[in-house]
């Protein structure tokens, strides 16, 4: 049996609170990624096309809108949504601090 075992909190967050832990992982295809959004924090717009990359999004806790090819889908915790590489998605935080997990693979 083979594994890897990581802490999100023991890598370095980039763009704020992106914990990036797929190298950290050692992972072949699956990213994965923890984001701790601050209040009113919103994402740059971006699709996966290139990559052929669906992603899922969680909601771990706070509160929070998806934007997907401009459909509004608001969350809370415990609320998962999948999009597809081609769509062009946006996460934008709402008044408090929520906490994210993005999984993502071709």
């Amino acid at each position: 049996m083979s594994y890897t075992k990581a802490n999100y909190e023991d890598v370095d967050a980039v763009g704020g609170g992106l914990h990036f832990l797929r190298d950290e992982l050692d992972c072949v295809e699956l990213g994965f990624s923890v984001l701790e959004a601050d209040p009113d924090w919103s994402g740059k717009p971006h699709d996966h096309a290139e990559q052929g990359h669906e992603e899922v999004y969680y909601l771990v806790s706070g509160g929070a809108t998806l934007v997907v090819e401009d459909k509004e889908l608001d969350l809370e915790p415990g609320d998962a949504v999948r999009v597809s590489p081609e769509d062009t998605r946006e996460l934008r935080n709402g008044p408090e601090e929520s906490t994210f997990v993005i999984a993502g693979a071709p």
